[in-house]
């Protein structure tokens, strides 16, 4: 479909109320696969390529926040839908929450899943094993991106899960090296896994900016998440107002992806007001 001039893709299911999918940098909708037709039993599941991802286009130069919300607003304005349940992962959790932060009238309830670019203090050793992740990211980021390869698109994507040998499908794998054939897709993960600049800096979520969120939120976390530990989360959802805390054991970045009933059930019973289950602060 087209929104104001972007090509943008998206996989739709379901009746009822609206909940959109963002998923992480470098991806692509397929992250919530083992998602969609479960919450389509209850909402109208929108899984969206990001500016610039998948398969849709991108800008001439990296998108900053502003694109991203825009491009988001813009869907939602494009398919008529006034508010709606917003359930970010990764980079598309700080899409979500600055969605949230600057929109609010949009936003139902924010899920925010092992978000990007929290900048908070959690103690020194949080503070290393997350930098410790994240420049093995890179490590691999860049090693795909100087030789491209199904094998190094393997290894870049097996530092997303806790038990790669398990969750890590050839088929997964397969699709991902597929469209990285694009030069947008290619850019688009040079991009999403850049070291912020001053200007994007800017851009991170502060203690400050947390606890001005004012929509309903969940943040959920896992055990063994590589790109900021369990105490980040926590720390998160202390600082925004009212925000409800889950854990989810034995995953690595991608908790739809590994755990996906247990995902789904989460979202579910927090989106539907149902406080069992819901998580704990």
């Amino acid at each position: 479909m087209d929104v104001a001039g972007i090509r943008t893709r998206t996989i739709q299911a379901g009746e009822g109320p609206d909940l959109i999918l963002l998923h992480g940098g470098g991806g692509h909708a397929e992250a919530f696969a083992r998602n969609v037709t479960a919450l389509s039993r209850h909402f109208r599941v929108h899984a969206l390529d990001l500016l610039g991802h998948g398969l849709t286009s991108g800008c001439e130069v990296a998108p900053n926040r502003k694109d991203y919300v825009s491009h988001l607003l813009g869907y939602m304005d494009q398919e008529g839908i006034d508010r709606a349940h917003l359930v970010g992962e990764s980079l598309g959790g700080w899409i979500a929450a600055w969605t949230a932060l600057e929109h609010p009238d949009r936003v139902d309830r924010l899920i925010y899943v092992c978000g990007a670019r929290l900048t908070l203090e959690v103690g020194a050793d949080a503070e290393a094993r997350t930098a410790a992740g994240r420049a093995e990211l890179a490590r691999v980021t860049r090693q795909f991106l100087a030789d491209p390869s199904p094998a190094n698109v393997r290894e870049r994507m097996a530092w997303l899960f806790h038990h790669p040998d398990r969750d890590l499908t050839d088929e997964l794998v397969a699709l991902r090296w597929a469209l990285y054939q694009s030069e947008e897709s290619r850019s688009a993960l040079t991009n999403a896994t850049a070291p912020p600049s001053a200007a994007t800096a800017e851009d991170n979520l502060t203690a400050e900016r947390l606890t001005s969120l004012t929509r309903p939120t969940l943040v959920l976390w896992t055990s063994h998440n590589p790109s900021a530990t369990v105490e980040f989360g926590r720390r998160a959802a202390e600082l925004i107002p009212g925000a409800e805390f889950a854990l989810m054991e034995d995953c690595g970045h991608w908790p739809q992806w590994e755990r996906p009933e247990e995902f789904n059930q989460i979202l579910t019973n927090y989106l539907q007001g149902d406080r069992e289950s819901r998580g704990q602060r």
